[in-house]
């Protein structure tokens, strides 16, 4: 049995999450506190094996939290906000889910949780690919294979020691701890063109290219909504590109 610590300032979250942990004859939910402060008295008195953390709270961040932290808790994000995903991972997250939850992904957090306990340390992440169709990554932060068609790639971008992979569906998070170098030496030259140091486009995808100043540029993709701002310099990059 593993012991989970639930910190959520909303009241009704905090219930439906033990609700849906109440399922899981493995996991048992041993607290129930609303911020970060009550979180630390907790634990001063109980370390858990879980804490699933919400981020924005009124007496705050939980992102204050998992510095104190010791190694061995290991921490699922449930937040309502995607944009906090490359910290909690910079900061050893295991898992990171929106709100409203889902039962299916917390079925799959739960596993993700249950295997970074139990497991040894995995080993360097690999990258296979499969002709130009798909490719599949070992994510190092939970050794899941995640598997991500090539056509489905609008961009990737380096974030420190990580990269952000941003797909036409929207999927969030897909952080990796992969450099966009290695990322070139896997994915077809010519269709993924790095216009900079931390981006990586596909030239493919590109539906337009709207030059907003001489610093800022974006770039709209095929069946998507999302958008990606580029300096100068890729910007120039870019052009050269596509002029060729």
């Amino acid at each position: 049995m593993r012991t989970a610590l639930l910190v959520d300032d909303e009241p009704a979250a905090r219930r439906r999450l033990a609700e849906l942990l109440a399922l899981h004859p493995r996991i048992e939910v041993i607290g129930m506190v609303e911020s970060v402060e009550d979180a630390r008295i907790f634990l001063a008195a109980r370390i858990p094996d879980f804490v699933f953390l919400d981020v924005e709270m009124p007496r705050g961040s939980g992102l204050g939290l998992l510095e104190s932290l010791p190694d061995s808790v290991r921490v699922c994000f449930v937040t309502a906000y995607p944009e906090y995903a490359v910290d909690a991972f910079d900061f050893g997250a295991v898992h990171y889910l929106l709100k409203p939850v889902d039962p299916l992904r917390l079925d799959k957090a739960i596993t993700r949780l249950l295997r970074a306990d139990t497991s040894v340390p995995a080993p360097e992440p690999a990258i296979e690919a499969d002709g130009d169709e798909k490719v599949s990554v070992v994510a190092s932060q939970t050794g899941q294979k995640v598997v991500v068609q090539l056509t489905d790639i609008l961009w990737i971008e380096a974030m420190g020691n990580y990269s952000h992979v941003c797909t036409s569906d929207g999927r969030i998070p897909l952080v990796f701890r992969r450099s966009l170098a290695q990322w070139e030496s896997l994915l077809p030259a010519g269709k993924f063109v790095r216009i900079g140091r931390s981006q990586l486009v596909h030239l493919g995808r590109i539906a337009l290219v709207r030059w907003k100043s001489r610093d800022e540029t974006f770039l709209f993709f095929e069946g998507s909504e999302q958008r990606l701002s580029i300096g100068r310099h890729a910007a120039i990059r870019l052009r050269q590109l596509l002029d060729g």
